[in-house]
């Protein structure tokens, strides 16, 4: 029964849960509330429950249906623990209840999903440790993120085959050496956490990323030079990825779509159906059918030092590198260049130094530009994209010059206006021109005033 966006509203009957004939339940995407499950505490509906952002409230029952194998119940209003009787329902594959107002820790009978491959319980109140024997599920999908959840994920995140991670904003801590046995990530976001340490080289023998966020930690040192190493490449891997999901769960979720076509875009129904990801600027949402074309690396607000390795110009499929309120120094690497997908290249709140390089102005695909609060100096190239932005992609530079109308560079005496950087970026044809023209007029005034005075003699 599929009775979802029909902007339903009301409570539903205990009855209506209870029904033996009754495969799979959609009321996704409606106005429902009350009791979740009209308050029955035993459910017959043996396959799949589907009731997602409504307006549910309550606490989850002890003794669900063991036959379950899709509960989605992402966006609503639920609330309390889940304690270790909810877990005995080892024939789930899918289980979503992000969020809602769940708290309390997350109970070790979870390792009773011994079927879960999709598990998304962010954005809820839980805390305490992650159990280990998390480690020893299925899971290809896993989200925890927006919690106040401990520990460290290199104990309970050990499984090869996981593609995407999602533990941004909790607590964990610890080296991130572990992440170098994830051989299928695809989209590893651990923002907003306590991790410490370097960026291990072992990061770039993983070959089917698509998103990194490591923002917002405690990570020093250098960039490893094999940072160019890592594809960024959307590949038959997908494929692969997708053929290890369980049929029974694509069938259920998209009784209508081509699976050769289907790719990665199958996380528009569970777990990662949408992520943030800080780029130009600002923090974008992107739905589950642009993870497979988002290719982007976010490192800011760490400790990372030392200089920017020139290799970085090898990732020529990125469009999104984000590497400001750091330490780097040195200068602007002349290879970014290369990365001709880029759309979005933030250095702001750095120590670097030099000049911009000119190279840059071939990156037509770049809509921001971010280099305030450095120490660069010279010229602010004018031509390409970078004619379009403005002042606030410069500022405190105090040794970054605009270019004056003969074409040199002069210091500015005040802070860079508006109409500075347009006088910077006129048309270098109309300053040609502009020149040739009074040529042309001070030789026909020179003429003229040769022929007066020859006339006179």
């Amino acid at each position: 029964m599929d009775l979802s966006s029909n902007k339903l509203t009301g409570d539903l009957p205990t009855c209506f849960f209870n029904n033996y004939s009754l495969l799979v339940l959609k009321l996704s995407n409606n106005n429902l509330g009350g009791l979740i499950f009209g308050g029955a505490s035993n459910l017959s509906i043996a396959w799949a429950m589907y009731l997602d952002s409504n307006n549910f409230e309550g606490t989850l029952p002890s003794n669900l249906s063991g036959n379950l194998n899709v509960l989605d119940l992402h966006d609503n209003k639920l609330s309390g623990e889940l304690d270790a009787s909810f877990w005995n329902l080892s024939s789930l594959q899918v289980l979503n209840v992000a969020s809602n107002r769940l708290n309390g820790e997350i109970d070790p009978a979870i390792c009773k999903l011994t079927n879960i491959q999709l598990l998304d319980m962010s954005n809820n109140n839980f805390s305490g440790s992650t159990p280990n024997c998390i480690g020893t599920l299925p899971l290809i999908f896993l989200n925890l993120s927006w919690n106040s959840l401990s520990g460290y994920p290199g104990e309970f995140v050990n499984s090869s085959y996981i593609a995407a991670l999602d533990l941004r904003y909790n607590q964990y801590m610890g080296d991130l050496e572990w992440v170098a046995y994830l051989y299928w990530m695809k989209l590893l976001l651990l923002g907003g956490n306590m991790f410490e340490g370097q960026i291990f080289s072992k990061l770039c023998h993983l070959r089917h990323l698509n998103i990194i966020d490591f923002s917002h930690n405690k990570l020093s040192g250098s960039l490893p030079l094999c940072i160019g190493d890592i594809s960024f490449e959307y590949g038959a891997y997908d494929t692969q990825i997708l053929s290890s999901i369980s049929d029974s769960i694509l069938v259920v979720a998209f009784p209508n779509i081509d699976y050769d076509d289907l790719s990665f875009m199958f996380t528009s129904q569970y777990g990662l159906q949408s992520f943030t990801f800080s780029t130009k600027g600002n923090f974008h949402i992107y739905s589950s059918s642009l993870l497979s074309l988002m290719f982007g690396i976010d490192l800011s607000a760490n400790m990372l030092s030392g200089e920017i390795p020139f290799e970085i110009g090898n990732l020529r499929s990125i469009k999104s590198l984000n590497l400001s309120s750091n330490f780097f120094t040195g200068r602007i690497p002349a290879t970014i260049a290369n990365m001709s997908a880029i759309e979005s290249l933030d250095l702001s709140r750095n120590d670097l130094s030099g000049q911009i390089p000119g190279d840059l102005t071939r990156l037509w695909s770049l809509e921001v530009f971010s280099v305030p609060y450095n120490n660069l100096s010279g010229c602010i190239p004018c031509s390409g994209q970078f004619s379009t932005f403005n002042t606030e992609s410069y500022m405190g530079n105090i040794n970054l010059h605009n270019s004056s109308k003969g074409g040199t560079c002069v210091p500015s005496s005040r802070p860079m206006e508006e109409e500075d950087l347009a006088e910077s970026c006129v048309d270098p044809v109309l300053y040609m021109i502009s020149a040739t023209s009074f040529v042309l007029a001070l030789c026909a005034t020179f003429s003229s005033c040769y022929s007066i005075l020859s006339g006179g003699m």
